[in-house]
């Protein structure tokens, strides 16, 4: 669990002027940068997409296509957040005994985890939330998981480019995140370039604390899903997932 980028809690205190996200649909990529211009304000400074094969050489390819970029944005070290598909994850909740310290509330989760993936226990990667809401000494814990190894192929193509991985998290996560902060919401996904996209840095603060403790499944709605199916949707991931340095 230690290498997994906690999915709910907030990111360390840091100056960030720029992030970067990057996402797939199918056999597309989407690489999508923003750019703080004014404390409220985020734009969009890079987007690209890329059609990659989809199979195990996408992994090389992807890392090619990142070292290609980073060395258009100069040599220093680019951190980049990424996302897990519904099909590459798994999610749920536990109640557990309140009593419960948080690493036996951990091995319970991985246990679950390991079960649902039919994987052994050492080769799962999760994370987990408890509500605060505590009934009758039983807390309910959310959580999400995926394997160890869709986690290490991911860091193997981005450290091999030059890059580091920021976070990991579901990708209707960071679609939320990106339509709450849009200017013009919805409507600005459907008629406005990637490139004239901007976002609402207070928006992603409040999303953040509405969202917490709140299980996956209650967390988008039927536009939304249909909305990361559209010809935008990798774009729209990726664009979340860097705005997430910014809760």
């Amino acid at each position: 669990m230690q290498a997994w980028s906690r999915i709910w809690r907030r990111m360390s205190v840091r100056p960030v002027r720029q992030a970067w996200g990057l996402a797939s649909h199918g056999p597309s990529w989407s690489l999508v940068g923003l750019n703080l211009l004014t404390p409220e304000l985020i734009s969009v400074h890079t987007s690209i997409q890329w059609s990659l094969k989809d199979d195990e050489s996408v992994w090389i390819e992807l890392g090619k296509c990142l070292r290609e970029v980073g060395a258009l944005r100069g040599r220093q070290q680019h951190r980049v957040s990424m996302a897990l598909s519904s099909e590459q994850l798994v999610s749920g909740a536990l109640e557990l005994p309140i009593h419960l310290a948080m690493e036996e509330c951990a091995t319970d989760v991985q246990l679950e985890v390991s079960q649902l993936l039919g994987k052994p226990a050492d080769e799962v990667h999760f994370d987990f939330y408890p509500e605060t809401r505590i009934r009758e000494a039983v807390q309910r814990v959310h959580w999400v998981g995926c394997t160890q190894s869709l986690i290490d192929d991911y860091k193997k193509s981005t450290r091999a480019a030059g890059w580091q991985i920021e976070s990991v998290e579901p990708a209707v996560l960071a679609a939320q995140r990106a339509v709450a902060a849009l200017q013009g919401g919805m409507g600005s996904l459907l008629t406005q370039s990637t490139q004239d996209w901007q976002f609402r840095a207070q928006s992603v603060k409040e999303l953040a604390a509405q969202m917490q403790g709140h299980p996956l499944d209650l967390m988008a709605d039927p536009g939304l899903h249909q909305a990361m199916k559209s010809e935008a949707g990798a774009r729209l991931v990726a664009a979340g997932l860097a705005l997430r340095v910014w809760l």
